[in-house]
């Protein structure tokens, strides 16, 4: 495993205990969401009730009962965000992209760098998700908030994923990062990543004279 923390507040062994939770808790929901299309995810008091969602571009589990913002993006991106009506302080967004821009871990530096002056906690390193594939997770907090970034990439060629998470609490927070990144996808051959060709084959190239 490897790692990049700014700030020291994190050690190595509680990186790599955090590293090993992230597989364990999701292999079986992202499993148990395939099969069932809603689940119950440990973690939080009562249990995490998530839903599946996909547009056809972006396949990602959601918590029931949240709302979703209706977001649009040009071709080659999609993005899908989601907030709590009963605390809109936590959220979920997934972002899609192609190409990929750089390396997971290259991205997540660079959005650390972009975070404002009055960020603060930051830490990124390197996790690891269900059947192995890593992914660079960035945490901050920002006017108190706590948030998680974590960056990884899907398909052939490369699509870069982007899934931003915040909460009203760090518990919280670590509730959904335990439930919901690995559960989202690129749909490789969905219609905002394919070339764009003719936008209708009924239409003819030139108008008769």
């Amino acid at each position: 495993m490897t790692a990049d923390a700014p700030s020291a507040a994190t050690t190595e062994p509680e990186r790599a205990a955090r590293s090993r939770q992230v597989p364990a808790i999701s292999a079986a929901l992202v499993v148990l969401a395939l099969i069932l299309g809603i689940i119950v995810a440990p973690g939080g008091p009562g249990g995490l009730v998530l839903q599946s969602f996909n547009n056809g571009n972006l396949a990602l589990l959601v918590p029931a009962g949240w709302k979703n913002e209706g977001l649009v993006a040009p071709h080659g991106t999609s993005v899908s965000g989601w907030f709590n009506l009963a605390n809109p302080a936590d959220s979920e967004t997934v972002q899609a992209s192609e190409p990929a821009g750089g390396t997971p871990a290259e991205r997540g530096r660079a959005l650390a760098r972009r975070l404002p002056q009055d960020a603060s906690a930051v830490q990124s390193y390197t996790v690891t998700f269900p059947g192995g594939r890593p992914a660079w997770l960035l945490l901050y907090k920002l006017q108190g908030a706590p948030y998680a970034v974590f960056e990884f990439d899907v398909c052939t060629p490369a699509i870069a994923m982007t899934v931003t998470l915040s909460a009203s609490s760090p518990g919280r927070l670590k509730t959904y990062e335990d439930g919901l990144p690995a559960g989202a996808a690129a749909i490789c051959k969905g219609a905002a990543f394919s070339s764009p060709d003719r936008a209708d084959l009924a239409i003819p190239l030139a108008l008769p004279s």
